[in-house]
């Protein structure tokens, strides 16, 4: 599947081309997935599979403060299988959604930034997770490496800062601002006679 996927960008491949593929009828393939959805969810739940297992353990749900730190290891594990994280982010794009294990991550991490969230941003949950989501996940990498040519590590670095920046900016609690007078005015300067 990842062959037929990477051939068509994701975008409208068919049944048929999986079960050619595969050496099987499309009737195989239906008896075992009834749409071409369940299709690509099993597929995405598949490559899940391989990224827990390049790690060892289930993916844990992160704290925030420990995000920015797990996106090195996130974007290294995920160069391991690249051919699958580029198939599975071309097959998002190209269906025009998140597969279910996306959103699934999505609303768990909604309801960490909903209990974590200072109210500094005029933004709800939703659209705080939507912004930070980017950076630490395969459409992140993807998107870094692929698109903007970096190297895993120049792209894990970007991501862990934006990463923090963005949780920064949404969750840190912060004094109020010290007076002007405090803040680095620059004295007037003193006239010459």
């Amino acid at each position: 599947m990842v062959d037929v996927i990477m051939e068509t960008d994701g975008i409208g491949f068919s049944v048929q081309a999986v079960a050619d593929r595969a050496g099987v009828t499309h009737r195989t393939i239906y008896n075992h997935f009834p749409t071409r959805e369940a299709l690509c969810d099993a597929f995405a739940d598949y490559v899940d599979e391989l990224l827990e297992a390049s790690i060892g353990r289930a993916a844990p749900t992160p704290s925030l403060a420990s995000l920015p730190g797990l996106v090195n290891d996130l974007y290294q594990t995920l160069a391991l299988r690249d051919r699958h994280n580029r198939a599975y982010v071309m097959l998002m794009i190209g269906n025009r959604r998140p597969m279910r294990a996306w959103r699934n991550r999505s609303r768990a991490f909604e309801r960490l930034i909903a209990r974590e969230q200072s109210g500094r941003t005029p933004l709800t949950p939703r659209q705080v997770t939507a912004a930070i989501r980017m950076f630490p996940s395969t459409m992140g990498w993807h998107l870094l490496t692929e698109q903007c040519g970096l190297s895993t590590d120049e792209a894990a670095a970007a991501s862990a800062w934006a990463t923090r920046t963005l949780l920064d900016a949404a969750v840190t609690k912060h004094t109020a601002p010290a007076p002007r007078s405090q803040r680095g005015a620059i004295p007037a300067r003193r006239r010459r006679s």
